[in-house]
């Protein structure tokens, strides 16, 4: 299995730990919270665990083709990682806070969205070419 590829699921399996971790701290009986944690509960578990867990396997399974890929990932595959899980943080850590300081925590959460985008778009240019038939040339 390529490193990159345990690289992702490994992060899939952390972030599935701590997004159970923050939904149980949500949702525990007597406590009052002024920030608002679902929406990092679900792209903890959407994003971070199992778009995370289908681009480990999906890199790993899905031939490179003509062009082997070196054994520790391309370039644009580690951006791909990078980018969303650095975005995924982003996230996890300004969007809680979002509607109690939104002058501050505005431009952290859109860059959040920016680099999440451009980890997906990094990895869809990196799996696409691998989607061709076997006998086409």
């Amino acid at each position: 299995m390529p490193k990159l590829s345990r690289y992702f699921i490994k992060s899939g399996m952390v972030y599935l730990f701590f997004g159970v971790l923050v939904y149980a701290i949500s949702e525990f009986p007597g406590l009052q919270w002024d920030i608002h944690l679902m929406p990092v509960y679900w792209h903890m578990l959407a994003l971070g665990w199992i778009t995370q867990i289908i681009m480990g396997v999906s890199l790993w399974m899905y031939p490179k083709g003509k062009n082997p890929a070196p054994k520790n990932g391309s370039t644009i595959t580690w951006i791909a990682y990078l980018f969303l899980n650095f975005g995924l943080i982003l996230r996890i850590v300004s969007e809680p806070f979002l509607y109690l300081y939104k002058e501050i925590t505005i431009f952290p959460f859109v860059c959040s969205i920016f680099f999440q985008l451009l980890g997906i778009l990094c990895f869809v240019l990196e799996i696409w070419p691998r989607l061709e038939p076997q006998g086409k040339k």
